[in-house]
């Protein structure tokens, strides 16, 4: 017995005493309910969230929800907005896979198609956009014709804070890409890849360990 209340008292003085760790259990309580009332409401919106999905707080749904689909397991922090275009037929499509991290300020703004596979995550301020405008002289900017091409994100890539992904571009499995990147051409497997734009400057070892 005074092994066992030992064992506990050393594990709550590890978490900071007994009132950081109440901290942690009411916060961490919180967003279970936060979770399950949050994504009732997102299903009876249109969004298809495929089992158990984590929010820490509100996120931004801007055109068709019909058109989102987020994988069982994923953390969405507060903030996250998902874009897809509901003017004319309806545009964009985003597939969001299992225990994908978003965190906050994450933006997907999809014109063609976003694809997130499992296990993939994104530091804060990430943008995706998969669609940009014509910039043909003599006609202004908002009147150019939309252009877009879909984005691929393998899975277990991570995503430093404040990186860019632009249109057409694939993302291979388990590559890291640093903080503050902009990636504008497709990405191999297994890499770590830095600066503006993007660019491989390591290998992480063999890709296939990452596509299991």
């Amino acid at each position: 017995m005074n092994r066992a209340r030992g064992s506990i008292l050393t594990r709550l003085r590890a978490k900071g005493g007994v009132r950081n760790t109440l901290r942690i259990v009411v916060q961490f309580v919180g967003v279970r309910v936060f979770s399950v009332l949050y994504s009732a409401w997102l299903r009876a919106y249109g969004v298809r969230l495929e089992g158990r999905v984590n929010f820490t707080g509100p996120i931004r749904i801007l055109g068709d929800p019909r058109r989102i689909t987020i994988g069982a397991g994923s953390w969405l922090h507060r903030g996250v907005t998902l874009w897809t275009h509901d003017y004319g037929p309806g545009y964009g499509r985003i597939t969001i896979g299992q225990r994908v991290t978003l965190l906050t300020n994450v933006q997907l703004n999809s014109y063609a198609s976003i694809t997130v596979a499992d296990d993939t995550a994104f530091g804060d301020g990430c943008y995706v956009q998969d669609n940009d405008h014509g910039t043909e002289p003599g006609v202004p900017i908002m009147q150019q014709p939309q252009v877009s091409a879909p984005i691929t994100i393998g899975r277990d890539v991570w995503f430093g804070a404040r990186c860019v992904v632009l249109k057409g571009v694939t993302v291979g499995d388990g590559t890291v890409i640093g903080a503050g990147s902009v990636v504008v051409k497709s990405l191999p497997a297994g890499q770590v890849a830095v600066g503006v734009p993007a660019r491989v400057v390591k290998s992480r070892g063999d890709a296939s360990q990452h596509a299991a």
